[in-house]
């Protein structure tokens, strides 16, 4: 992980920051991002030493052209501050609280930090080994926490609110995916659709809990189920070689999201809730890379 001082450290100043960018982009062989001739050179005076000029087609440019950085008036030292600040926060980072931190508009924080997590891309890798898949419900008001019979239809839950779902999948030990759906991508055929999505079947045991939607996931992988109702954890024949039949790690990843979206953010529209999973994802699946700042820099310059 890279702390807000190592950052202060390596980036001294924002032309650190921008030689660095350079060169994660051009790995020492600029070229001009609008016609891709490497016939460029910098310019020289004093104010525009960041900028570079095509021989080809004329047009000037830096190396944030094309990126998350693109067409932003805020210096990259605060960018890569940002950056750090949202990865050392476990369980999600307010724009307030970072705006406070960066001494900024926090109107210009939130649209950086929507930027950065929409570069937060998944790697395509398909998830496998011992699999846990579940669905869940994020947003509106949260469950009363007093004695009140849960089916009390004044505060409906799960799937008769008007929380949106998001399903997802984690490798015990490993990374994990998740995908903001509606409530008519519930079925069983759905769930199967992004069964095959997720993990590789052919290398998975999956692990789900009692939802109807998993019905027939046996054609597909091998999988295993856990009735809440009898408890969390059971064991079976297999259990020695894939462990007790649970769901509690991908449970333990939706507590983390839950508790950022009402402990932090405190409000998550529908619109931006997939650039929120985005970052509860990757910050999960980093969680043990000392290398994430490069990793994200190299996403975020991807046009």
């Amino acid at each position: 992980m890279t702390s807000i001082i190592a950052i202060y450290r390596r980036f001294p100043t924002k032309e650190s920051c921008i030689e660095h960018l350079e060169t994660v982009r051009w790995k020492g062989k600029p070229h001009c991002p609008y016609c891709k001739s490497e016939r460029v050179s910098k310019h020289t005076e004093q104010d525009r030493r960041s900028r570079w000029q095509c021989s080809l087609c004329r047009k000037s440019f830096s190396v944030t052209v094309g990126t998350i950085f693109h067409n932003s008036h805020v210096d990259l030292q605060r960018w890569f501050l940002l950056i750090s600040l949202m990865f050392s926060a476990k369980k999600g980072l307010s724009a307030l609280q970072a705006a406070r931190d960066l001494e900024m508009r926090s109107a210009t924080v939130w649209s950086m930090m929507h930027r950065i997590r929409k570069a937060m891309m998944d790697d395509g890798k398909l998830l496998a080994g011992i699999v846990e898949m579940d669905e869940t419900f994020v947003g509106g008001k949260p469950r009363k926490s007093n004695h009140k019979d849960p089916d009390d239809k004044g505060w409906p839950r799960g799937r008769g609110s008007d929380k949106q779902p998001v399903v997802g999948a984690v490798e015990r030990g490993g990374r994990v995916k998740a995908k903001v759906v509606s409530k008519d991508e519930m079925s069983a055929a759905d769930m199967q659709r992004f069964m095959a999505a997720m993990m590789d079947p052919a290398k998975t045991v999956l692990n789900t809990d009692e939802y109807s939607g998993y019905n027939g996931m046996n054609a597909k992988v091998i999988h295993r189920t856990i009735s809440h109702k009898h408890g969390y954890s059971r064991r079976d024949l297999f259990s020695g070689q894939f462990g007790n039949i649970h769901t509690n790690t991908i449970e333990g990843f939706w507590a983390i999201v839950k508790r950022a979206v009402y402990g932090q953010f405190h409000h998550v529209s529908k619109k931006y809730l997939p650039l929120y999973m985005n970052e509860s994802t990757y910050r999960y699946n980093n969680r043990g890379n000392n290398n994430v700042l490069e990793d994200l820099l190299c996403l975020a310059i991807k046009p």
